[in-house]
């Protein structure tokens, strides 16, 4: 049985999802769609990251909210944490919103660190990003930001004892340029929205007549080597630059604003 907590009008159940009930829970994210590549790239991914201390904890009933995290050694984001635990994604949503929750789900995070006795808890995070958690919402949870890296993200972490900051792993003009100059969509199976917006945006590219291709993470190693920014999961870059850096629905128009000059583009205005 999992943890109870309670709401202002109601109670909600946080579930361990672990190697021996995916199958059956799945992970939050692409629920409705258990027969997409994305999806079972996921669920294969996570089967695989279990052993190396990976934890998804969801509130039961309703797919309302869910956190997933691992060590810091075999995190999926480009970003050096040795003895912290890194959060990979936190999402509550509905009228779950504002009620604890999210607190709640950072407590079984920051007390499962604490019993392995790790120094501390960090996660990439960015202001007011879709997609992205939120930096602020850290900040009020007493953590700190000890790093920041283009485009506009934050390293944010709540230390327990005395320890070396974590810190982004850096090198981005290089990765950058070594994806060339052609729109490449670099992605992991960390996110299982990644392959089906990978292959979308790739599609959509060709239809304009622009040079586009895909480029998957297949190892925690390519992660820190190729990935263009810190958040890993899913980065548009084209002309050296991450134009966006997760993944969101995507038409021909967006495509061809977000292609036009240079600079990060807002998705909140495309």
């Amino acid at each position: 049985m999992g943890k109870r907590y309670t709401e202002d009008v109601d109670t909600f159940r946080i579930i361990d999802v672990n190697e021996h009930n995916v199958d059956e829970t799945g992970f939050f994210c692409a629920m409705s769609k258990p027969k997409s590549d994305g999806f079972h790239d996921k669920l294969e991914w996570a089967k695989k990251r279990f052993r190396e201390g990976l934890r998804i904890k969801m509130i039961a009933h309703g797919s309302r909210g869910f956190i997933e995290y691992m060590p810091g050694e075999f995190a999926w984001r480009a970003i050096q944490a040795p003895r912290y635990m890194v959060i990979h994604c936190m999402w509550v949503v509905g009228r779950t919103k504002g009620r604890g929750a999210g607190k709640a789900l950072l407590d079984e995070c920051i007390r499962d660190a604490r019993e392995q006795k790790m120094a501390g808890v960090a996660a990439v995070t960015a202001p007011d990003r879709l997609g992205l958690v939120d930096t602020g919402f850290f900040l009020k949870q007493g953590f700190k930001v000890v790093d920041t890296a283009p485009p506009g993200l934050d390293l944010v972490v709540l230390k327990f004892k005395r320890a070396p900051d974590p810190k982004f792993d850096g090198g981005w003009n290089s990765k950058l340029q070594d994806l060339g100059p052609d729109l490449t969509v670099v992605y992991s199976a960390q996110c299982p929205y990644a392959h089906g917006g990978a292959d979308q945006i790739v599609a959509l590219a060709n239809e304009m007549g622009l040079p586009a291709r895909s480029l998957e993470m297949e190892t925690v190693e390519q992660v820190h080597d190729v990935s263009p920014s810190a958040f890993a999961a899913f980065n548009i870059v084209r002309g050296g630059e991450v134009a966006v850096n997760l993944y969101h629905r995507m038409s021909g128009r967006r495509l061809a604003r977000m292609c036009r000059g240079t600079g990060v583009v807002d998705i909140r205005a495309v």
